[in-house]
């Protein structure tokens, strides 16, 4: 039994501090990527963005925020007396000693399920690696031939048609009808994707269409077609919704665009930027070629100039005027000597005819 006269040791008392720390210790700890549901109460918005609001039910109510960025990604917008699930995490904000969810997510309570189902399925098949970042292949720099699988008379389509034309893109588009909403949908989507990965005739395929409720996009979250994006031989582009829409489609394909428009926007560009490369690559080369031939021109004109001064016909000629001279040098020699020993001889005649005996007699 306490003494109301005897103090308790120092290591035994608490500091306010110290106890708020354990316990949002203990509470951040555990209570975390919970769903709560119950209804929107005492809801305020601040000027930074960020939503303040009670999530009560007939027994008790619970703080909550939902911060700024997160507030901004929400499909619709929360208000009193809303029926709700929220995602998120207990946090104690220790200067008022009390504890909070910080919300992530908002769904409203008709769609509760689905969203759960949603994170069941993403849990699932990411545990079997399907959403790994080294399943995912680079999309090709020159993409020629496109497979797009979705609704052609759809709004999705328009758009990324007409985004691509805008962009000068003259590869070749080819559409696979498919359903994109409703029951039986997502095997559709997958058939025709499969059917043009079974083809290999190309370079990559775009699975899209516009925005709607978690219900009009849930097609693109179920697990027939989330593997057959990811089993697909070809690059996928998952372009599903708008901006703030996540589908598992997203997590499967190579490559998630937020919108088709931003699909046709990412293909143009890759296909724009190659056939740039490509031009300056052909006027390097041609100016390679080009200052070659100017060289070698150059060089053929030196060498006929030097065969000018050694061609054979020339020195055949010049061989000849030698020959001549050598000729005429040899003729002239020849024609002196014959004159002088013409000389001695008729030296020596008149001699001998002088002292000839009968000449003395």
């Amino acid at each position: 039994m306490l003494d109301n006269r005897s103090k308790p040791a120092s290591d035994q008392v608490l500091k306010v501090t110290e106890l708020t720390r354990q316990i949002k210790a203990q509470l951040e700890g555990r209570f975390t990527q919970l769903w709560v549901q119950g209804e929107v109460s005492n809801l305020r918005r601040q000027s930074s963005g960020h939503v303040y609001f009670s999530l009560k039910d007939a027994g008790s109510q619970l703080p909550c925020v939902l911060f700024a960025r997160d507030a901004a990604q929400q499909g619709f917008e929360l208000r009193d007396g809303m029926e709700v699930l929220l995602f998120g995490s207990l946090s104690v904000y220790a200067p008022h000693g009390r504890y909070q969810l910080i919300a992530k997510m908002t769904v409203q309570s008709g769609q509760g399920q689905l969203q759960m189902e949603f994170e069941r399925l993403k849990r699932t098949l990411a545990a079997e690696g399907l959403f790994a970042k080294d399943r995912k292949r680079p999309l090709p720099a020159l993409p020629l031939r496109i497979a797009v699988i979705t609704s052609p008379t759809g709004a999705a389509v328009r758009d990324f048609l007409r985004i691509l034309r805008r962009r000068h893109y003259k590869g070749e588009v080819v559409i696979f009808p498919a359903r994109v909403q409703g029951k039986g949908a997502a095997q559709e989507v997958a058939a025709m994707l499969e059917h043009a990965g079974a083809s290999r005739n190309f370079d990559l395929a775009v699975i899209t269409r516009g925005g709607g409720s978690i219900e009009d996009l849930w097609a693109f979250n179920e697990e027939v077609l989330t593997r057959a994006v990811a089993n697909c031989p070809l690059p996928v582009i998952s372009a599903v919704g708008h901006e703030i829409d996540t589908v598992l489609t997203d997590y499967a394909a190579d490559q998630r665009a937020e919108t088709p428009s931003a699909a046709a926007e990412l293909i143009s560009t890759l296909y724009l930027e190659t056939v740039q490369r490509l031009e300056s690559a052909k006027h390097d080369l041609l100016n390679w070629i080009e200052d070659g031939i100017a060289e070698r021109r150059q060089s053929l004109r030196e060498l006929e100039a030097q065969m000018q001064i050694i061609a054979p016909q020339r020195q055949v000629e010049l061989f000849g005027m030698k020959l001549d001279d050598l000729e005429n040098r040899l003729s002239q020699s020849l024609q002196g000597r014959l004159t002088r020993e013409k000389s001695k001889l008729a030296q020596h005649s008149q001699c001998l005819a002088e002292h000839h005996p009968r000449i003395k007699i």
